[in-house]
């Protein structure tokens, strides 16, 4: 249980009360004593030790866990002290009426009704006995009015404050009681709602394991998939080629074993070989080159390639070459020029030649010149490099898809689908940067890429 709920227990508090009253009174007795002591009342003084021992036994018990028998000897003897001075000395003064109202209270919180009640009856017996003795002249107190009538009077106005007090004495028990139960049922709320989210969290880390298993194994899917039919396509021409050339060289072979060789078989031949080394070689390369884009692809960059080099400059050297393959796109770099940074060069001219072979390639298809901008900012610690041109632009389908490996839409004609997952990666692991398509920034493609100066 928590400590919020320990204040409100209703054992804790009546046990805590009742230690802090005993200590209350024991602490206004010894301040009392002082009086009987400096006139040598040695009555009223052993009246105050028997209290003070009946206080320490009450306190006892309390701590000890018998709450209800010590606070019954707290509240019973701190009444027969009251009653019994008040008997012996001056009678019922207006001390004691004050105290009366605080015995009853503290038989309220701390005690039975049955207890409650054996205190008033007390009380008023006491009082109205102390009426009696003075009207019959039996004993006479000091203090003024206390008759029969006098004593009669405090009875009545004794029993409606102590009906008042057990009134609302009930009332703040009730309300308790229902604070407790309501306080155990919004905890008990609180632990079902937890273990709900608990479950939720356990079922949504379990949903998302699965989605990220299944999105590797469906990426390596891919993966495999482009691999094998890249290179399947040249290895196959390749070989086909070498067959021909192994069928021709078989075939000459017997024509010599024959020595029925003539000149036009061994031109033919010769033409069929040139030819078959020509795709051969062709495929080989193109096998080759897929294999370093496959490379460029999954290696990360390593930090002792980096340089410090003006940004501005590498980009124009990059656009003036090529300019030179591809004469009719136009590019502008514009912005700020005197930014330096400290990464790898080699990745900053892969990725800016890739994007722009794509451009000449996929965005200015069809088209007779194109024109590609390059702007470039810095912010602090972080450069941004926008990159657009006026071309075609890029499907909205296949915007989701155009960091993937092996995803292109020229399958057939060229392409490979590792240019921009090759650019993708060199931003984010060799920039350790982020990038962007931004389709709303101009009416072609749009590329933002954001990286930190070194």
């Amino acid at each position: 249980m928590t400590t919020e709920a320990n204040k409100l227990n209703p054992e804790l508090f009546r046990k805590k009360r009742i230690i802090q009253v005993t200590w209350l009174t024991q602490s206004a007795t010894i301040l009392a004593a002082l009086f009987p002591l400096m006139y040598k009342d040695w009555f009223n003084l052993t009246l105050l030790f028997i209290f003070l021992i009946c206080l320490s036994i009450g306190r006892y018990l309390v701590k000890k866990d018998l709450v209800q028998y010590g606070s019954n000897l707290v509240n019973l003897s701190i009444t027969i002290l009251i009653l019994t001075l008040c008997f012996f000395n001056q009678g019922i003064r207006d001390e004691a009426l004050l105290v009366f109202p605080a015995l009853i209270s503290f038989a309220v919180l701390t005690g039975t009704d049955k207890f409650l009640w054996t205190i008033y009856a007390l009380i008023a017996c006491s009082v109205m006995l102390m009426g009696l003795v003075n009207e019959l002249e039996l004993y006479k107190h000091i203090v003024i009015g206390t008759g029969i009538e006098s004593a009669i009077m405090i009875v009545i106005i004794l029993s409606v404050v102590t009906y008042s007090i057990k009134l609302l004495g009930s009332d703040l028990t009730s309300a308790n009681k229902k604070l407790l139960e309501y306080q155990d049922e919004l905890e008990q709320r609180v632990v079902n709602r937890t273990q709900q989210l608990q479950e939720s969290i356990n079922s949504l880390t379990e949903a998302k394991t699965e989605l990220v298993e299944a999105e590797k194994m469906a990426s390596l899917g891919r993966l495999v998939a482009g691999v094998a039919h890249e290179i399947n396509t040249p290895l196959g021409i390749a070989i086909t080629a070498s067959s021909l050339i192994q069928e021709s060289t078989t075939e000459l072979k017997s024509t010599l074993e024959k020595n029925t060789v003539t000149k036009s078989g061994l031109s033919t031949y010769v033409q069929e070989i040139e030819q078959s080394i020509d795709m051969v070689q062709g495929n080989l390369k193109r096998a080759a080159t897929l294999i370093a884009d496959f490379k460029q692809a999954a290696v990360i960059q390593s930090d002792e390639q980096a340089k410090t080099f003006n940004l501005f400059e590498i980009l124009n050297t990059i656009v003036a070459h090529n300019k030179t393959l591809h004469k009719k796109v136009t590019a502008d770099i514009f912005g700020d020029k005197t930014i330096f940074i400290t990464h790898d060069p080699d990745a900053i001219t892969r990725i800016f030649t890739n994007l722009y072979s794509n451009s000449c390639i996929h965005g200015f298809a069809g088209m007779d010149e194109g024109h590609i901008d390059i702007e470039i900012a810095q912010a602090g610690e972080q450069v941004s490099i926008i990159y657009s041109d006026n071309g075609k632009g890029i499907k909205a389908d296949n915007v989701e898809h155009i960091f993937e490996p092996f995803f292109t839409t020229k399958r057939g004609k060229g392409g490979t689908g590792l240019g921009m997952h090759i650019v993708y990666n060199l931003v984010t692991q060799s920039l350790k940067g982020q990038i962007q398509y931004n389709p709303d920034y101009c009416a072609g493609a749009c590329f933002e890429i954001t990286f930190k100066l070194a």
